[in-house]
Parts: C-alpha cells; structure tokens; sequence
C-alpha cells in the first residue's frame, strides 16, 4: 500500500511539475494575445472559433480517454497482455474512421454552428470566426486520437511524456504569434493547429516504441470495442453537458458587448491556473490506481485515496482561490494589462474572475469526484447530474445575465458545478459507504483556518500590490503565512509533503557522500 502511495505521488508530482510548465508557456501565450489583441473583436472570433473542434475532439477523444483506461487495464489484469492490444488496435482503428467523418460533417455544419453559439456576431466578428474555424477544424482529428494515445499511456503510469507534449503545443503557439503577429487569423490558427499536430506526432511516435508488433484495424466486432462504446455513451452525453455550459455561456456572452467573449475567457485562463496544476495532476495520476483498486474489488484502499486525494486538492486550491478573489483586478493587471489590454478589459475580466471563484473549489473536486465513477465503470451517473446542472446553468444565466451582465454568467458557473459536486459527492458516499466524511472535515477546517490567516496578511498587503513588486511581495508572504500555519496545523494531506521535504533538507545539509 505504501509504494502504491508512493508511486502515486511520483506521478502526481511529474504531471504538476509538467502542467506547471505547460501553465507558464501557456500564460505567454495569453499574455502575448492580450498585449496584441486585447479584448477585442479578433480574440472574441479566435475564442468563438475553437468552439467546434475543441467540442468534436473532446467529445470523442475525452470519452475514450475515460473509458479506456480502466478497460485495458481490466483486460491486462484478465486475458494478458496480448488480448488488450489487440482490443487497443480496434479501438484506435475505428476511432479514426469516425474522427475523419465528423470532421468533413464539421466543415458543412461550421457556418450553421457559429450563427449558433454567437448569435450576437455578424460582420466582421463572423467572418474572422469563420475563417479561422475552417483553419483550425483539422486539429479535432489530431486532438481525438490524442486523446487515445493518452489513455494507452497513462495505463501503464506513464505521465511525464502526455504531459510534455501540452509545452510543445504552447510554444508552437507562441511562435506563430511571435513571427506572424501582423496576421491574427494566420498565427492564432495555424499555431493552435500545428501545436495539436506536434502532440499528436510525438505520442503516435511513443505508442509505435510502446507496442511495436501491433497493428490498428477497423472491427466494429470487437468485445472492447463494444464495451467501450457502451461506456462511451453516457460519457459522451456528459462531456457534451460540459460542452453545452460553455456554447451557453457564449451564445449569452455574444449578446453582450463586444470584447466581453474575450474578457471572459481571459478570466477562465486565470481560474484555470490552479485547477489545470492539482486537479488534473491528482485526477490523472490516482485514475489508473482507481480502477486497478475497483477491478480488483479493494474498497477500503479505494475510499481512503478518494479520501486523501479530495483532501490534498483542497489543501492546494482553497488557498488559491482566497488569494486569487482578494487580488483579482491586481492579479489581472499583473499578467495582462499592456499593449491592447486596457483597463477596462482588466476591470470586466477581474469581476468575472471573482464570481468564477465562488465555485473553483468544486470545479476542481469534480475532477476527483468523476475519476471514481469512471473507475466503477458507472458513466451515466455524473451524466445524469450533468444534465441537470445543464438546466441550472441556463436558468441560472437568463436569470442573472439582466442583472449581472457578464458576472451573472460566472456566478451561474459556479452554483452549478457546487450542486453537481454536492449531488455526486453524496452519490459517492452512499455508494461507498463512507468516504471518510469525519477525518475529511476536520481537516478541511484546518485548511480552513489557514487560509484565514494568509487571507488577513493579503489584505493588509493589498496596498501595496498594485504594482509588480509589490504584488508578488503580497503573493509571496501570503503563501509563506499559508505554508507555516499548515506546518504548524498539519492536516492529515500535508503529513507526506512534510516529510518529504524535511527528507530533501536532511539529504541537502548531509551533502555528498
């Protein structure tokens, strides 16, 4: 059990460190963007524009991911090795079939999709969000069998390449930003395209070394082909919910005043910082333990790594989210308010920010939270709460966007993903009989109280950040006040993080040897 746990934090470690710097070269991709385009019509079209690929691909490619892995890891555990490759071949085979076929049907529906979800574009924001659709449309093939290859790695507990290949993207973007800026349409697509080329590449290039007798083809027959399907159903039906929240964010958004499409997404980005960093690092790295655990039928190790996992994602971004909501408009100013972006892109994108805050914490818990049903093989649960927090959220948008504006569409964000994590949790502890409800609270409330303490420094602080310095000073003695008041509270998930540095120190003050 302990080297299962240890190996589970390697690889939680790899992929933060790797989503760490794949975060970094993806904030200079933002902040270029912002600095040429601003909030503006071209960043509105460019965001409008990724709507339909981003969709395909995460539908298809997404859901495979999800199923895939506990399925071949099941097939290895029972029929060997062999048989769940020769299911893997039929699965990448068939996938591809589909994914060129949605993307012809892509290129007829793109004109009818985008009067769709922006209803509000016409002129200009329309043609510069068709153009640059039909640019970009290929990369959903590309990011669809991405996503394949990703789940046949992660089975074997391999992070540290999947992970990588999200910098290479970025700096493809980059780049084009860089040496075609003159050319908004030319670089913003063709570097999103060529970056999900160059990830596709390099992982078909790894799998081939993975599995070097194996051979891709099309059978519709095949027994995990089949179950996969079946699984995929629901899943795609989910992650179409997902989709569904944000094409309804953009048709209200569209509505509202040019550039706020743009400061919207900009807010996204910022909120993404400490989801894409712990949540998607503990998600992937607990997933295939998960399903080995629920294959194997080991409940009481499975409940405590769901446990220990929550708890640890907690740990790292309740501190975020008071930091982040108490230097919003100062947070944004830092990264992005230069060149296009002007103050009134910083002030909308910081009140978005905020309202998208007030549910940070459960976005990212649904990560978790979702990787246990998928380990169970259970993928019409998360889509059944799905659906109705779909409902909420639209709702919840009509109702708050007459009042709000562009903060009503955060809020309503957030007060469906607290009902659909809320719901799912209780689902889970039902279903689990337990999930460590006790231990779990009584060190949420020492997380709690930490982030208090480092939530009164950042407020006496605040003065000073309205300049760099002084907003990375603040930063910095926030995050020292919040990391001595755990070493001093220590809650049950910073117990291993404890030992493991004070480990490193003992190491680091022996020397060599």
């Amino acid at each position: 059990m302990k080297l299962i746990q240890e190996s589970i934090a390697r690889a939680t470690l790899i992929v933060f460190l790797a989503n760490f710097l794949s975060r970094i070269l993806g904030f200079v991709r933002e902040v270029l963007i912002a600095q040429l385009f601003g909030a503006q019509a071209i960043t509105d079209s460019y965001l409008v524009a990724q709507i339909l690929p981003a969709t395909i691909a995460g539908l298809i490619g997404g859901a495979l991911t999800t199923v895939f892995i506990p399925l071949f890891v099941e097939e290895r555990h029972t029929r060997g090795e062999e048989k769940a490759w020769e299911g893997a071949g039929a699965v990448l085979g068939t996938s591809m079939v589909y994914l060129l076929c949605a993307l012809g049907g892509a290129y007829w529906v793109s004109p009818y999709f985008l009067r769709l979800v922006a209803p509000g574009f016409s002129g200009e924001r329309f043609t510069l969000a068709l153009s640059m659709s039909s640019i970009m449309l290929p990369s959903l093939f590309f990011l669809g069998m991405l996503g394949i290859f990703t789940g046949i790695v992660q089975s074997y507990r391999i992070f540290t390449l999947p992970a990588l290949t999200g910098l290479l993207s970025n700096v493809c973007l980059i780049a084009f930003l860089v040496f075609a800026q003159k050319s908004p349409v030319w670089s913003l697509s063709l570097g999103n395209l060529t970056g999900s080329l160059v990830q596709f590449l390099i992982l078909a290039l790894f799998l081939r070394k993975l599995w070097p007798q194996g051979k891709i083809h099309f059978s519709l027959s095949h027994p995990m082909l089949k179950r996969a399907w079946k699984l995929m159903v629901p899943i795609l039906l989910g992650t179409g919910v997902g989709y569904l929240n944000l094409i309804v964010d953009r048709i209200f958004a569209s509505l509202l005043p040019v550039g706020t499409i743009a400061a919207l997404g900009f807010a996204v980005r910022v909120k993404e910082i400490p989801t894409g960093l712990f949540a998607v690092a503990i998600s992937q790295s607990i997933y295939p333990t998960l399903s080995s655990y629920s294959a194997e039928k080991k409940m009481e190790p499975l409940r405590n790594l769901f446990s220990r996992s929550l708890e640890t994602l907690w740990l790292f971004i309740l501190p975020a989210t008071v930091g982040l909501f108490l230097l919003s408009e100062e947070t944004v100013r830092f990264l992005f308010e230069r060149g296009a972006f002007d103050i009134r892109a910083t002030v909308v994108t910081a009140q978005s920010l905020s309202f998208y805050l007030l549910g940070l914490f459960a976005t990212a818990s649904l990560d978790v939270v979702g990787r246990v049903f998928f380990a169970f093989q259970d993928t019409q649960t998360p889509v059944k709460v799905g659906v109705v927090g779909l409902a909420l959220n639209i709702v919840l948008n009509a109702v708050f966007v007459r009042y709000l504006a562009h903060r009503g569409l955060a809020l309503a964000t957030s007060l469906s993903a607290i009902f659909m994590f809320l719901v799912l949790l209780e689902i889970l502890r039902r279903r689990m009989k337990g999930i460590e409800g006790r231990i779990l609270l009584y060190n949420l409330g020492k997380i709690l109280l930490a982030c208090g303490g480092m939530g009164v420094i950042i407020l006496l602080l605040r003065p000073l950040s309205a300049y760099p310095l002084g907003y990375l000073g603040t930063v910095g003695a926030g995050t020292a006040v919040y990391a001595l008041l755990v070493l001093l509270l220590q809650p049950r998930s910073s117990e291993r993080i404890i030992a493991a540095t004070k480990n490193r120190m003992r190491e680091f003050l022996r020397g060599p040897r």
